[in-house]
């Protein structure tokens, strides 16, 4: 007799945000040191997005790494979440180490989100969640095509379609970077797999260790590497000032989406923002206008 599968609602599962980074390059253009995860989309920080994302696709174990402006993250995000240090940054492999210690007891899926990408969409992490699971993969992640690939990593098959690696911009082939399939930077693990294995990540020529190289391993030990697409445009993440303001029309088209669904009239054209970070949608939710501007 075939066993039944198992059900993603049964299977615990965890989520780890990576908020440790200082945004250099934000940090340059916008002429002040604030930790990048706090930058505010639309009254909101970006890490809240985040956070919303897994609690509203029922992730209610939620660790933090923080790093830079770790004081200011705390208490700005509250006691929802937990937290990890990442004393220097060296890289995402090496932000997902930190939280060994604080996660060893977790014997289940495990959804990594970066704390800058504030477009991903509850939906997307029930689905990684689903086929990571269903799949019994080592590592799930999300994957896109885009036009122009350019500062992706790019997604390496077989002739059989199976991932092979992922080839970072910086090391990737002329041949390679012509690839279209990229990373998303939405993923899953099999935590005691990940934790068990993470100390084999290498070095890269920066002196960092990339979480995607935990592909590598995955796949040197034969370990499968499954994927789903995910809609480019909630691979968006922020970097620049710029890129913040393309975040928050986005934003504001999934609200104006919202509002006619509900029928929500302004008068004025304006509306107060509100937010908790136990949010049942990855979308800001308009509220009655006082006065206040979008």
């Amino acid at each position: 007799m075939c066993c039944p599968e198992t059900s993603p609602e049964n299977v615990i599962s965890a989520g780890l945000v990576l908020a440790a980074g200082r945004g250099t390059r934000f940090a340059a253009e916008a002429g002040d040191p604030f930790p990048k995860v706090l930058r505010k989309a639309l009254g909101k920080p970006l890490a809240g997005y985040v956070i919303d994302a897994l609690m509203a696709a029922g992730i209610k174990d939620i660790t933090l790494i923080v790093g830079f402006g770790a004081s200011l993250v705390k208490s700005e995000v509250g006691d929802a979440v937990s937290y990890a240090l990442q004393t220097e940054q060296k890289g995402s492999g090496h932000a997902v180490a930190c939280a060994k210690d604080a996660m060893r007891d977790l014997d289940g899926a495990l959804i990594v989100m970066c704390g800058d990408s504030p477009l991903f969409r509850s939906d997307t992490v029930s689905g990684i969640r689903r086929e990571h699971i269903r799949s019994k993969a080592a590592v799930t992640l999300a994957s896109a095509e885009l036009d122009d690939p350019f500062g992706y990593g790019r997604i390496l098959r077989d002739s059989a379609g199976d991932v092979t690696g992922i080839a970072e911009e910086k090391c990737a082939s002329e041949t390679q970077k012509t690839i279209r399939e990229v990373n998303g930077g939405i993923y899953a693990f099999d935590s005691r797999w990940l934790f068990d294995n993470i100390d084999q990540m290498a070095v890269n020529e920066a002196g960092e260790y990339n979480l995607t190289d935990m592909v590598r391993v995955a796949v040197e030990q034969g370990r499968r590497v499954s994927t789903i697409k995910c809609d480019p445009v909630e691979m968006m993440g922020v970097n620049t000032p710029d890129q913040l303001s393309a975040v928050e029309e986005i934003l504001r088209g999934r609200q104006r989406m919202a509002m006619k669904k509900r029928k929500i009239k302004l008068e004025d054209g304006r509306y107060l923002i509100y937010y908790t970070f136990s949010d049942k949608s990855n979308d800001s939710q308009p509220a009655k206008n006082d006065g206040g501007a979008a």
